[in-house]
């Protein structure tokens, strides 16, 4: 009899445990918010150092109707300006991203070189023309692990410019003297053309609220070689076609800072 009532009342216990049992609710299992998000807009604007470069020109010889061989430009200077751009992008992981940018820039160009040989004495060409530069970019960029609220960061860029010259302002300068009202002036229509372009980043953002960074960086851009001028007036009546002038390619130093929206 005690053995009956011992497994009855093991059995009662039993049947309230699992009772209690079914009326407690799984914990739910809350997945950690990912510290970065999709899709992103940028605006930047930044001042540009200026840069040196080369470039070449052709001679024309309208008494045979023929070319000469390029002559080298010994500089050609593009003066310190401004640039402003923006973009679109998509953050892949916490510390990778891509973007499309699109910037502009403006440039004062100059330029001097010798004369050729049949002009003799200390002759010198002085030039002066503008440049629009576009950038059209696809970006990469690593975001190094935070220091606080500051990312830094590095990138590589690939792309294309479109650079469109001015009409260039050619000045023959007899014995080095420029400015003299007796030297000869001629203008060369400028040359329009899209152009293979690469560049590199570095720099910090910093978050100002969940979804607003300020960014703040250095970015290298280099513009290959292309055309820059047509022959002047003078030689286009005497039979010249085409190109004059080329330059070898330019960089693009520019300190920027922008401001960067994500979309959480």
């Amino acid at each position: 009899m005690r053995l009956v009532l011992g497994l009855l009342a093991s059995a009662t216990l039993f049947t309230s445990f699992a009772q209690a049992a079914d009326i407690i609710e799984p914990i739910p299992i809350v997945e950690p918010e990912l510290p970065y998000s999709g899709w992103y807009i940028r605006g930047d604007v930044g001042y540009v150092f200026s840069s040196d470069t080369e470039g070449s020109f052709r001679s024309y010889s309208p008494e045979h109707g023929i070319y000469g061989d390029d002559f080298r430009y010994s500089n050609i200077e593009f003066g310190d300006t401004y640039t402003v751009g923006g973009g679109v992008g998509y953050r892949f992981a916490e510390h990778f991203r891509v973007d499309a940018t699109v910037d502009y820039y403006d440039f004062d160009v100059t330029g001097s070189s010798r004369c050729g040989y049949s002009f003799g004495g200390d002759c010198r060409y002085n030039d002066k023309s503008s440049a629009d530069v576009w950038t059209a970019m696809a970006n990469a960029y690593v975001d190094l692990p935070y220091l606080g609220p500051i990312t830094p960061y590095f990138g590589a860029g690939i792309g294309a410019a479109y650079v469109s010259y001015g009409d260039m302002r050619n000045e023959i300068c007899g014995d080095g003297q420029c400015g003299v009202s007796t030297n000869y002036v001629g203008y060369h229509q400028g040359e329009e053309d899209w152009r293979f372009a690469t560049s590199l980043m570095a720099g910090a953002s910093v978050d100002l609220t969940h979804s607003l960074a300020l960014d703040v960086g250095y970015r290298y851009t280099h513009v290959y070689d292309g055309d820059a001028f047509g022959f002047d007036k003078g030689d286009k009546l005497a039979g010249a076609t085409g190109v004059q002038g080329r330059d070898d390619g330019f960089d693009i130093h520019a300190v920027r800072a922008g401001l960067r929206y994500s979309f959480f």
